[in-house]
């Protein structure tokens, strides 16, 4: 947070330092819509929560810490509308660029391991509610990402070149993804001048904002080839990258974090994160929680995710498992 939009023109001159959060987890937009929605698919067996159902949910809880497209998404339940269209250009100003359609999805990703269809399919229905056209490729792209790389191989750049495969290859997303490669092969060992070649190109030439899914999905794509698989630097670059850093460290950390897994961020010398999380925003969730139960409960939405498209419980080495039935990344919504 310390970060976020204090590099806009230029990028920071350092790399900074950091430490896990030592006094533990807490609301913010970046965790809590999703955390919202995974506490209710959790308690009501259902993975798409019916609209008029989110609704509800969106009045009792999203009524502070919110901003921009769901900010006005939230505004327009008052006045009867109800999602889709509260994520409609037509009644939302702020939905055709907002980076709702990025940072307030990666979880689904998580829920749909090695199928990144049904990944795209459940962060589609969520990101619904606040953004519609350019940002619903970024959520088909981050969704889809994530989720392969559950199984993935090959290196990571080998996995954002799969991702594409859930983008619409007439979108910016689908463009970023090429300048981001592109850039970095340029300029191997000079994230600055990446960096400023792409602002340039995108928030300069073709005018898209700092709180866009094209300027900041760039950010997080440098920040993961920059980091060259390592967690806390990858972090490191996706703050000093800016813009809305917050949110960006938040997608890379996603990523990255789900790649590695948590014995291998538990284990860097900077992680001082405790297993706490406070709840400060959203009412029907409890005050304070367990970071372990958070993982619980998304462990059985995602069991059910897994069960529901073909997938088996089953032992591996006398530990319980899964059997998961494999999807390949495909686009599900296109652009007009």
């Amino acid at each position: 947070l310390p970060h976020e939009f204090k590099y806009n023109d230029e990028p920071r001159a350092t790399l900074p330092e950091f430490e896990f959060l030592p006094g533990g987890a807490r609301t913010d937009d970046d965790n809590d819509f999703e955390w919202t929605h995974l506490w209710f698919m959790d308690k009501e067996g259902v993975l798409k929560l019916p609209y008029p159902r989110l609704v509800e949910i969106w009045k009792a809880n999203m009524n502070q810490g919110i901003w921009v497209a769901n900010k006005k998404a939230r505004e327009l339940m008052d006045e009867g509308v109800v999602p889709p269209e509260t994520g409609s250009t037509s009644r939302n100003p702020h939905a055709g660029y907002n980076l709702s359609g990025q940072f307030c999805v990666e979880s689904y990703g998580l829920l749909a391991p090695g199928m990144p269809q049904t990944a795209a399919d459940i962060g589609l229905h969520y990101a619904r509610i606040a953004v519609s056209g350019e940002p619903l490729q970024a959520t088909q792209f981050w969704t889809s990402l994530i989720s392969l790389l559950a199984f993935h191989e090959g290196t990571l750049d080998q996995a954002l070149v799969r991702a594409l495969a859930a983008v619409d290859l007439r979108s910016a997303m689908a463009a970023v993804v090429a300048d981001a490669r592109r850039l970095y092969q340029q300029h191997p060992q000079d994230w600055k001048a990446a960096r400023q070649a792409f602002r340039e190109e995108w928030a300069v030439r073709r005018r898209w904002n700092g709180n866009s899914t094209p300027v900041n999905g760039g950010m997080v794509l440098l920040a993961l080839l920059y980091g060259q698989g390592d967690f806390y630097r990858t972090l490191q670059y996706a703050m000093a990258l800016g813009y809305d850093a917050d949110c960006n460290a938040a997608t890379a950390g996603a990523v990255l974090g789900y790649r590695l897994g948590f014995r291998h961020l538990a284990a860097l010398p900077q992680f001082k994160l405790p297993d706490r999380y406070l709840n400060k925003t959203r009412p029907s969730l409890p005050a304070e929680s367990k970071v372990s139960d958070q993982a619980q409960t998304l462990l059985r939405v995602c069991e059910r995710v897994i069960l529901v498209n073909g997938g088996e419980r089953l032992e591996v080495n006398g530990q319980p498992g899964y059997r998961v039935r494999l999807q390949d990344p495909r686009v599900l919504s296109g652009l007009p």
